[in-house]
């Protein structure tokens, strides 16, 4: 079910890639408002679609905001250094699907939904937090993923305004 979901929602995706024909990438927006902390379908669609969608060329953010900035929380309930998404690993199925879609061996793709973040970082997407929502719910001095960049509201009102694309989980 889960594996027919993201298949569905990938290539719901694909035909929008038709449309980021210019030399400036068009950005897709994720906005993450749920919090992401177990295996759901949001927490394992999500990364394939920032995927997806940077492989299509697009520039792709992810934003984590209101119940959604707990998903890059550090702190002592989640294990010391470690966020929600840390905790929860990828499925075999995932290593295979990823690793297909990469074109990489299962054995280089993370193990875990935090460090496939980070590994989406690398490859170029940017990851962003609603600061503000981050100060509602205590996450602040360094009790976040630091791969995460907390903004203001102008910014995120500025990130809606320019995306050619935005999905929400």
């Amino acid at each position: 079910m889960r594996r027919a979901m993201l298949v569905f929602v990938i290539l719901m995706f694909l035909p929008l890639a038709a449309l980021a024909g210019s030399d400036t990438p068009k950005t897709f927006l994720i906005h993450v408002k749920s919090s992401l902390n177990s295996h759901d379908a949001r927490t394992v669609v999500m990364p394939h679609v920032a995927l997806t969608a940077l492989l299509q060329g697009y520039k792709v953010i992810i934003l984590f905001d209101d119940e959604g900035v707990r998903a890059i929380k550090i702190g002592h309930w989640y294990g010391g250094h470690t966020t929600p998404l840390d905790k929860i690993a990828l499925p075999e199925e995932e290593f295979r699907s990823l690793s297909a879609l990469l074109g990489v061996p299962p054995a280089s793709i993370p193990d875990n939904y935090g460090d496939f973040l980070r590994f989406l970082k690398g490859k170029g997407v940017e990851l962003l937090a609603n600061k503000v929502a981050m100060d509602l719910r205590n996450i602040g001095g360094g009790r976040f993923d630091h791969a995460v960049t907390p903004v203001s509201i102008e910014k995120m009102v500025e990130l809606f305004e320019r995306a050619a694309v935005t999905v929400a989980y």
